[in-house]
C-alpha cells in the first residue's frame, strides 16, 4: 500500500504516532547518510517485512546505539554546556531593537 504525502503527514498528526515520528526522523537522517548503503537499507525491509526484532539483534543494536551516542557527547564540554564553535576571538554581541523613550515637559 502505497500512502501520499498528505495522508502520511496526517498520520504523523495522531496523539500515538510518536513511535511513527521517532522511527521516520530516524529513517530520513539515515537515508542522507552515504555509510546507509543498500546493504543497511535492506535489513532494515527484512526487519520490517518479518514483523519483528529478534532479542539479540536488539540487544546488539542497542549496544551499536550506545556508542553512536557517546561519539557525539566525546565532543561536549565536560561542564555539559553546548557551545558554538568559536570561527574567531571577536564576541559578537546578540542584535536587539533600540527603543527610544520620549518623554514632553511641556506645560498645559
Amino acid at each position: 500500500m502505497a500512502f501520499k504525502t498528505q495522508e502520511m503527514i496526517l498520520a504523523l498528526r495522531a496523539p500515538n504516532a510518536h513511535w511513527l515520528a521517532a522511527l521516520v526522523n530516524a529513517l530520513d537522517e539515515a537515508l542522507k547518510d552515504p555509510d546507509f548503503g543498500p546493504e543497511q537499507r535492506a535489513l532494515v525491509q527484512q526487519l520490517l517485512q518479518a514483523g519483528i526484532v529478534p532479542a539479540s539483534v536488539a540487544r546488539a543494536a542497542e549496544a551499536r546505539f550506545e556508542r553512536f551516542e557517546q561519539s557525539f557527547t566525546d565532543f561536549a564540554p565536560i561542564d555539559g554546556h553546548a557551545e558554538a564553535p568559536a570561527f574567531n576571538d571577536t564576541p559578537v554581541p546578540p542584535s536587539r531593537p533600540k527603543l527610544t523613550l520620549v518623554g514632553s515637559n511641556a506645560a498645559a
